[in-house]
């Protein structure tokens, strides 16, 4: 059975708390990793788990979690408060959204990226290619913390 990480809005997951020290989370986790440069601007390295499809990216000394991003998996299962919006296509992933917050999401570039910015939540897709019967999809949801 595929772990299951639910998204918290200001909190983090239900296996990733935001604000926690890295070595708790490559504790807790218990997953090979690898580190990664993604965000070249900050000093700490961010840790890819779960074949690239989890990152966990970091700041300050000692590193704690800043930012949690998912990528569509068949290795784990995301939620946001308990329910599915990766498999939903973008307009029904946005109603949930909407629905689950009560907070309306903006975009900032045109339809590929959607935030909430006071719950440090987003969701992206990487082009308008990634589509079937039902519409476009989301490929990430992620969290960040509010500082």
């Amino acid at each position: 059975m595929n772990p299951i990480f639910d998204i918290q809005p200001l909190l983090g997951t239900s296996h990733i708390p935001l604000n926690a020290p890295r070595e708790q989370i490559l504790s807790s986790l218990n997953q090979p990793f690898k580190s990664i440069n993604k965000y070249p601007e900050r000093a700490q390295p961010s840790d890819a788990f779960y074949r690239n499809d989890l990152h966990v990216s970091y700041q300050g000394q000692p590193a704690s979690v800043e930012s949690i991003e998912f990528a569509y998996s068949d290795l784990f299962d995301v939620t946001l408060l308990g329910e599915s919006i990766l498999n939903l296509p973008v307009n029904s992933a946005l109603a949930k959204l909407e629905s689950l917050t009560g907070l309306t999401p903006h975009t900032p570039d045109n339809g590929y990226t959607y935030e909430i910015p006071t719950l440090g939540l987003w969701l992206w897709r990487e082009s308008n290619d990634n589509f079937d019967e039902n519409g476009f999809y989301f490929f990430t949801i992620g969290i960040k913390a509010i500082r």
